[in-house]
């Protein structure tokens, strides 16, 4: 009896205890790796970020705000939409770094495929206003079919160069032509 009672508080006092510590530990790693600091530390990664420093959205405006990488490269519609994407995106640019010849990676054809890998959960988690905007209001009738769901486009789509001032003409060109496009 003695030892079930022991087991038992142990228990309660245990497991509570571990579940928060596993949540601080992974809300600390999900920070952690979620910014521009971490992001860009393979040498790759440096025309996006001095691209991202230039740009509105990397705190170049009045208030110094600034998003945070996985603010606009993974989804946001769900936790677990939003981790799959974090390791999906994560594990393979490791593997990346560790096998590909980072030489020969066609970044400017990447630029044609944005829709791919920046979601439109991410900018209506900050542009959350523009689905609410009514009447005249500009950014609503720019952005009206959008929601109507009269058009099949994403934000990146009419906004191509968001996040990334200069963006094309900071990266390597295209090792197949040699040149930009």
């Amino acid at each position: 009896m003695k030892k079930s009672l022991i087991g038992i508080l142990a228990a309660v006092v245990l497991i509570p205890v571990v579940v928060t510590a596993s949540w601080m530990l992974m809300e600390g790693t999900l920070a952690a790796t979620s910014g521009p600091g971490f992001c860009t530390t393979c040498h790759t990664m440096e025309p996006f970020a001095r691209t991202y420093r230039a740009d509105v959205h990397g705190g170049d405006n009045p208030r110094g705000l600034a998003a945070k990488c996985t603010d606009c490269h993974l989804r946001h519609d769900s936790l677990a939409a939003h981790l799959w994407t974090k390791a999906r995106f994560g594990l393979h640019d490791i593997w990346a770094q560790l096998t590909y010849d980072l030489t020969a990676i066609d970044w400017q054809a990447g630029l044609a495929e944005r829709e791919s890998y920046v979601f439109d959960s991410g900018c209506l988690k900050c542009h959350r206003d523009l689905e609410h905007a009514r009447g005249n209001n500009p950014a609503f009738v720019a952005h009206r079919p959008y929601f109507l769901g009269e058009i099949d486009r994403t934000c990146v789509s009419c906004h191509p160069h968001v996040g990334h001032q200069g963006l094309a003409a900071a990266l390597p060109p295209s090792p197949a032509t040699g040149a930009d496009p």
